[in-house]
């Protein structure tokens, strides 16, 4: 069970993004985000629901025919997660078992290394991270089941439910 809720979810991810890939191309200066679950994904966008579903339908299409490379999204909270995981890590390290704030503060240049090097390694890190643990170009199965739209804090609300074909 739980693996479905989270196969689904993956599944819906790799959507969101390539949904979200395709608008940002279309309307550069638009918002959007995205979240993703195991029923679907909403979208929280300045744009109207007549702009978003075509790209959706869009997405999908494509994602079937192959470009898996639309999963991934530059702006992907997984990246923020990643970026916080290795610099925390990287800092943890460097402080060690320097128990003063003295020792501490003369390791602060090689903290600060440490955490440069961290910021390097984070996004080739979160983009394999996308592409092989939080989203599944796997979407052959899917179809869109039902689109709901309200409004929600000035945001159009835009809810995207799929069913298995």
């Amino acid at each position: 069970m739980l693996t479905s809720l989270i196969s689904r979810t993956r599944r819906h991810h790799a959507l969101e993004h390539a949904t979200l890939n395709l608008l940002s191309r279309a309307y550069p200066g638009a918002q959007a985000l995205g979240v993703s679950g195991p029923r679907g994904f909403t979208i929280f966008t300045s744009l109207t629901a007549e702009e978003v579903v075509p790209a959706v339908m869009e997405a999908l299409k494509r994602l079937k025919a192959g470009e898996q490379s639309l999963r991934v999204h530059k702006h992907c909270g997984t990246n923020l997660i990643v970026t916080a995981t290795l610099t925390t890590s990287a800092t943890v390290l460097g402080v060690g078992g320097q128990s003063t704030f003295r020792k501490r503060l003369e390791h602060l240049p090689h903290l600060i290394l440490l955490n440069v090097i961290a910021l390097l390694l984070a996004p080739p890190v979160a983009e394999w991270v996308q592409a092989h643990i939080t989203t599944d170009p796997n979407v052959s199965a899917l179809e869109i089941a039902s689109v709901f739209t309200d409004h929600q804090s000035g945001w159009q609300r835009i809810r995207v439910h799929t069913r298995q074909a």
